[in-house]
């Protein structure tokens, strides 16, 4: 076998349980050790709702146990409460960043079998097992996902195929949120919306999980979240790879 990033020989087993501290030892190892050692896990004292690690931040972008963000998204009544929580499992490095432009934008789906271990071993360690949240993954427009050939977040959600996982959103076709600023994003009317067939009081007080790839500004999530509201859940967190 050989390291799905560089391709040099795996002649070493490394899985992603012995970082999280469940081993796993019938995983075959997807990457090799020097590829592993790149991908930064977010660990220490982190912002209790969109998991920014705060030994990155100057004092005075933190309020309490929040970032100045997420003090700044909880102060605007429009968006107070909405997410719960963002959970992010890596650093937004550049060694990530270019996975993830390989990934989603250059075709490379094979990729999504590296963060199967970590994202099912986060999974399991923040998540009630016996009562787990519904997975809702962020959607794509038909557009972009016929010019991607599939959908990134869906992709990573697969990873989750012991969970229920619902697709109840539909998203309109727009300019890609990263060639927007968090002022341009705000200022962007929300592109998703439930799905017409949408039974409501299914997802009533139920605990809902949703899926993307990197957290930057936290506003598709909020958008999201928004749009998740009226179905009356009992909370709406996210699970993400990266937090920017």
């Amino acid at each position: 076998m050989h390291c799905l990033i560089c391709q040099q020989p795996l002649t070493e087993i490394i899985t992603w349980g012995s970082l999280f501290t469940l081993s796993t030892q019938n995983d075959q190892p997807q990457i090799c050790n020097q590829c592993n050692q790149k991908l930064e896990l977010i660990t220490g004292e982190q912002c209790r709702i969109c998991s920014r690690p705060f030994f990155k931040l100057e004092p005075k972008f933190r309020k309490q146990d929040l970032c100045y963000d997420c003090y700044n998204w909880e102060r605007t009544s429009e968006w107070q409460g909405l997410l719960t929580q963002n959970i992010s499992i890596f650093h937004y490095n550049d060694f990530l960043k270019d996975l993830l432009a390989q990934f989603k934008f250059r075709g490379d789906h094979e990729l999504v079998k590296i963060f199967t271990e970590p994202i099912q071993t986060k999974f399991k360690q923040t998540f009630d097992q016996k009562k787990p949240p519904i997975i809702v993954p962020v959607p794509l427009s038909t557009e972009r996902q016929y010019e991607r050939g599939f959908n990134q977040a869906q992709s990573l959600a697969s990873l989750l195929s012991q969970q229920p996982i619902e697709e109840i959103l539909e998203r309109s076709h727009t300019e890609k949120q990263s060639k927007k600023n968090r002022s341009e994003r705000l200022l962007t009317a929300s592109p998703f919306h439930l799905k017409p067939d949408i039974n409501p009081a299914q997802y009533k007080n139920k605990n809902l999980l949703i899926i993307d790839d990197i957290y930057t500004t936290g506003t598709t999530l909020r958008q999201i979240a928004r749009v998740l509201q009226p179905l009356s859940p009992k909370s709406i967190k996210s699970l993400t790879l990266a937090r920017s």
